[in-house]
């Protein structure tokens, strides 16, 4: 029985001894810890960041709770993680502070710090320019956002512009760099992206880039008209005079591309030789003069038509005529193929332009690449540009004919002939300073061998110069003198008081937007300036519009003819030759209503000058029939009954005849009118 109780009391003993020792072995609880992390530790205002939470030694796994400290909020909360949003606005880099607490200790906590950037904007609002040939290095500059930065440019097949050829932009640097390859100028729109997907653009970047080519011979300009202007088929040979300037010893009379035996007789006129085989049959030429390079080049083409003389003048329907587009709003004609037909270009009321291309039998065929799309670069903000105006012209000095082509919101892009009836966009880009680019002249203002161009600006403002690279880009010319005109209608240019310089004549009160109405004449000084001429206006009919200079009375002077579209009349100046008009006996000539367009041409191959009107209201052409001397006699078939009304007319022998016909936009088609042999 006392062995008994012994052996219990042992047992009891050990079993508590065991059970002090496993109490006594047993490790602590490890405390609960908090840990976040942040997908980013800057942002920018209005933008999100996501922050996790992990949680150690919480067996309840109940995670954490959220809370913000600073601005911003906190959104779609759980208990491992959170959306933080910046705030959007503000002036000042701001910081905001997230914390984690443990819902199963509250006094574990971790906290993390985002700092709140400003949105990031491009700082860099313009840049030098350069020189053709010479290095560039300009960094963009920029504020805001969070790096790192990609920096790039827009795309110009979209219409946002590009670098001038030669450059590059770094992607990670923003450094503009590399060897300015030609002259001109580019506009480009610059975007900036940081690390949050923030995005910057700006629009109004430009450089522009002066050539390096010494000056050349000058592109010479020819007067209309030739002496001259017609001869009957099948006669002799015989010495054809030309006037204009920019004339050189070397320089050639060219009948359809082939050089003349010519004879220098002095700056301002050239004589030369045509054969009778060259007059043998009923044709219509084009007459040239050519300056050898360096520089020179050919002038704008004279039309000499080889028919019989004709006492009135008859138009019809060429076969396929009219040809039906969309509201055709200008027509120009040119041997864009160098085969000796004119060919169409046709400027429509939207952002194209259409390429007709001659048979010679008064038809025309499509160009396989029209119409072209011509962005209104570099703002891209006008869904549909108006090509108003269009002018020929061989910008690159390629010896093939290319457009200018005046966009009414301002710009004039530039369309380099290929040689094939296709044309090339340049990425260089000409911006009249005028808001309202109406129309545009040619003429190498410096004599240097490359085109400029004048363009008319209404209601914004007179004129831009826009000085020729020679390699279809162009840079900003000095202003001319704006005289009594607060916007300008329409240039014409050519030599009208005889130093040898091209001179602008300018209507003013046009589409009834001003009240004066005159031509002004601006006096070239030959290094792309002009000056009021000492008499610098003169008076026409009411809101004198289109233009042009020919020699209507045959003294070797240029004279005006002005459609004055609120008079309904046409008022003829007669040059003086030293910058100064006397109004011709008879004008004012009474016209149609609200006379817009105007063409001269020797219509009936009687050796002088004629007129077509494009009357708008009354949907009519009025024919006038030079006399030679000035004056005007309405053709027996005029007016022309049209079905639309006209906007514009091209002149040129579509079927081959001899007799100069019209094309005339109005309405929604192309009319060609021609004569018959």
């Amino acid at each position: 029985m006392g062995k008994l109780r012994l052996a219990n009391a042992l047992a009891g003993f050990l079993a508590l001894a065991f059970a002090c020792s496993c109490s006594s072995s047993a490790p602590p609880t490890p405390p609960i810890s908090v840990q976040v992390s942040v997908s980013a530790t800057q942002t920018d205002q209005g933008k999100s960041v996501t922050i996790t939470a992990t949680v150690t030694n919480d067996s309840s796994e109940r995670g954490v709770s959220w809370s913000l400290n600073g601005p911003g909020s906190l959104t779609n909360p759980t208990t491992s993680s959170v959306t933080y949003t910046a705030t959007s606005g503000g002036s000042s880099v701001q910081s905001a502070t997230i914390t984690a607490t443990s819902i199963a200790d509250n006094t574990k906590t971790a906290s993390v710090g985002i700092t709140i950037n400003l949105l990031p904007s491009i700082t860099t609002t313009s840049l030098p320019g350069g020189s053709a040939g010479a290095a560039y290095s300009q960094t963009l500059t920029e504020s805001g956002g969070t790096p790192p930065f990609t920096w790039s440019t827009l795309s110009w097949s979209a219409g946002y512009g590009a670098l001038p050829n030669g450059l590059s932009l770094g992607a990670s640097t923003g450094t503009i760099s590399g060897t300015l390859a030609e002259g001109g100028t580019w506009y480009f729109w610059v975007q900036l992206a940081d690390s949050v997907g923030a995005t910057a653009m700006q629009p109004s970047l430009s450089i522009e880039v002066l050539p390096n080519t010494p000056p050349g011979n000058p592109v010479p300009y020819l007067n209309q008209s030739v002496v001259p202007d017609a001869v009957a088929p099948g006669g002799p040979q015989f010495t054809l005079t030309v006037n204009g300037i920019g004339f050189l010893p070397t320089s050639t009379v060219d009948f359809n591309g082939t050089a003349l035996a010519t004879t220098f007789m002095s700056k301002e006129q050239l004589t030369a030789v045509v054969p009778a085989a060259d007059i043998a049959t009923a044709a219509t030429a084009s007459i040239t003069v050519v300056n050898p390079s360096p520089g020179g080049g050919s002038s704008n083409a004279v039309y000499f038509p080889v028919s019989t003389p004709e006492a009135n003048v008859t138009f019809s329907n060429a076969p396929g005529s009219p040809i039906s587009m969309e509201v055709p709003d200008y027509v120009v004609a040119g041997d864009f193929r160098g085969q000796g037909k004119p060919d169409l270009a046709i400027g429509q009321n939207g952002p194209q332009v259409y390429i007709y291309l001659a048979n010679g039998d008064g038809t025309f065929t499509q160009a396989a690449d029209s119409p072209v799309i011509v962005p209104r670069m570099p703002w891209n903000n006008v869904v549909n540009p108006l090509m108003v105006f269009l002018a020929t012209g061989d910008f690159n000095n390629s010896g093939k004919l290319g457009l200018a082509v005046a966009n009414l919101y301002g710009s004039v892009p530039i369309l380099l002939g290929n040689g094939d009836g296709t044309f090339t966009l340049p990425t260089s880009f000409v911006n009249s300073e005028g808001m309202y680019a109406n129309s545009v002249a040619i003429g190498d203002f410096l004599g240097n061998g490359d085109l400029d161009l004048v363009v008319a600006n209404s209601p914004e403002g007179p004129a831009d110069i826009l000085l020729g690279c020679g390699d279809g880009g162009f840079i900003q010319g000095p202003f001319p003198p704006a005289g009594n005109l607060t916007g300008a209608y329409m240039p014409a240019v050519g030599d009208f008081n005889g130093d040898g310089k091209l001179d602008i004549a300018l209507t003013g009160g046009g589409y009834g937007m001003n009240t004066v109405n005159e031509v002004m004449i601006l006096l070239g000084n030959g290094d792309g300036t002009f000056s009021l001429a000492p008499n610098s206006t003169f008076a026409t009919g009411n809101d004198p519009w289109a233009i042009v200079a020919a020699d209507f009375n045959g003294d070797g002077k240029l004279d005006l003819a002005i459609a004055n579209q609120g008079g309904s009349t046409l008022t003829i100046l007669l040059g003086n030759g030293d910058g100064t008009f006397t109004p011709s006996s008879g004008s004012p000539v009474a016209v149609g209503r609200n006379p817009y367009a105007l063409a001269a041409a020797d219509l009936n191959s009687d050796g002088k000058l004629d007129l077509v009107v494009a009357n708008s209201t009354d949907s009519t052409l009025s024919i006038l029939l030079g006399n030679g001397d000035g004056t005007f006699t309405p053709a027996a078939s005029s007016p022309v009954a049209l079905p639309s009304p006209p906007t514009s007319i091209a002149v040129g022998d579509f079927n081959g005849s001899g007799r100069l016909g019209l094309a005339v936009t109005m309405g929604v088609n192309v009319a060609i009118l021609v004569q018959q042999p």
